[in-house]
This record gives C-alpha cells, sequence and structure tokens, in this order.
C-alpha cells in the first residue's frame, strides 16, 4: 500500500521538527510550539466567530 501525498509531507515535516527540536531545552520546545501554533489559534477563533455571527443575528 502507497503512502498518500499528504501523508509523506506530514512525516516530512515531523522529521524536521525533531531535527530542529532535538537540540533545545524543553523550556525552548514550548515556546516555539506556542509560537507556531499561534497562527493556527487565531484561524480557529475566527471560524468559530463566522459561525457563531449568524445565529446571534436573529
Amino acid at each position: 500500500m502507497n503512502e498518500s501525498k499528504s501523508m509523506k509531507q506530514l512525516h516530512s515535516i515531523r522529521e524536521k521538527n525533531y531535527e530542529r527540536m532535538k537540540h533545545l531545552s524543553v523550556g525552548e520546545q514550548i515556546k516555539i510550539i506556542q509560537t507556531d501554533a499561534e497562527p493556527i489559534k487565531k484561524r480557529l477563533l475566527e471560524k468559530i466567530k463566522k459561525r457563531e455571527l449568524p445565529a446571534t443575528g436573529r
């Protein structure tokens, strides 16, 4: 069974992250993860707000 393109990309991203993180302290790793997660958090909050707006207008 062949890996899908997205699974290959995900594996590649994980390998790069592992190489980047293995030399850092735990505190540094946490800061990087939080920084990387911020745009995702903002995007999710925007989606939630868009879904709630029509419901509150009724």
